[in-house]
């Protein structure tokens, strides 16, 4: 039964839920037809249309301030919904404020490691990478050896991976720095054609030769096409 105040219950919502799942439309309508507050809980719960939990001053306050993306995981809100609801309300998208990088700052750069620096001037490390980059300020690198006056003598004398070997230094070390220090480029020469390779053009289809001799498609073709060779054809 219902309380003095006529409101119900947890045990008759409970049992009047159950009921309207079990009964029809019309049979409930005929039982709830002398309780008001019973045919008001039945509509409430028939109805499928389901109404958006309500924003509360604490969240609008919010809107604008953060990123709709960490915004909608504070507040447990789809992106779209806290996107509609500042567009809405015609509050400007989130843009974080940029920082004027100072003389002390700048002169830092390159002096230690970009994540090093990030955590000292309280930015991130893509902001001191894209800042350093555009002064042309070279990177630091921990635990890095100098290059000595002989080191640089011997640079573009031979390939990078044999001198890396010899100086006991990464490959990409040596290149950059070629590049940096010296004008000399390597070009990368073609592989030589064996003549096992060349008694396969023709006989196969290029794509096969160009798996089994380790080329590019490309290459097979051209080189057939070169030596007049037809392609390749079952019959």
């Amino acid at each position: 039964m219902a309380n003095r105040r006529g409101k119900l219950t947890a045990a008759q919502q409970f049992a009047v839920r159950k009921l309207i799942r079990a009964k029809s439309d019309r049979e409930i309508a005929r039982l709830l037809r002398q309780s008001y507050q019973l045919l008001n809980l039945h509509r409430r719960r028939r109805s499928t249309v389901s109404h958006p939990e309500r924003w509360t001053d604490y969240e609008l306050r919010l809107l604008g301030r953060i990123r709709d993306e960490e915004l909608s995981k504070l507040l447990r809100r789809s992106p779209a919904a806290v996107a509609a609801k500042r567009e809405f309300l015609e509050i400007p998208i989130f843009t974080p404020r940029r920082i004027r990088w100072s003389p002390r700052e700048i002169e830092l750069l390159g002096k230690r490691p970009d994540k090093v620096m990030a955590r000292m001037l309280g930015r991130t490390r893509y902001a001191v990478q894209l800042k350093r980059h555009s002064l042309g300020i070279p990177q630091c690198w921990e635990n890095r050896r100098a290059w000595t006056a002989s080191e640089d003598a011997m640079l573009g004398t031979v390939r990078d991976v044999e001198l890396a070997k010899k100086l006991k230094r990464s490959v990409s070390s040596v290149r950059s720095h070629r590049n940096d220090k010296t004008a000399i480029r390597f070009i990368r020469t073609p592989r030589h054609w064996t003549p096992s390779e060349l008694k396969l053009l023709g006989r196969l289809p290029d794509g096969e030769i160009a798996r089994r001799t380790g080329r590019f498609l490309a290459s097979v073709r051209n080189k057939r096409v070169k030596l007049g060779i037809a392609p390749f054809s079952k019959k």
